[in-house]
């Protein structure tokens, strides 16, 4: 009888990525507005409705919208200088000339006398 080796397709355990934790997400808030939005009525509950039902499509179709908002945001924030910048890269930037090292050193050290 031949042995399984550590590592069965059939024993393993199916996990959530954090991606489709993102879809379920998105699928909820999107139908939660669009349960608000039918339950408020007129034309605001309509717009509000179809904005749900379209994030819960798009959750379904698998788009990879929170991504795509968070890489747009985070650029946008850092290119208008909204962001802190970083302590340590800043003094980093500061010290370069100090922090490398000169072209030509003069040898010193032991040698024959």
């Amino acid at each position: 009888m031949v042995a399984r080796g550590p590592d069965n397709v059939w024993d393993r355990q199916t996990r959530i990525t954090p991606y489709d934790q993102q879809r379920w997400l998105a699928a909820a808030w999107g139908s939660a507005l669009t349960m608000i939005g039918a339950r408020r009525g007129g034309f605001g509950g309509g717009l509000l409705a179809t904005l749900g039902a379209v994030i819960v499509v798009r959750a379904a179709i698998g788009r990879h919208d929170f991504a795509v908002a968070r890489h747009w945001t985070n650029t946008t924030i850092n290119q208008r200088g909204w962001r802190a910048k970083d302590v340590v890269h800043d003094a980093s930037d500061e010290s370069f000339p100090a922090s490398d090292s000169p072209s030509w050193t003069p040898t010193a050290g032991a040698s024959r006398r």
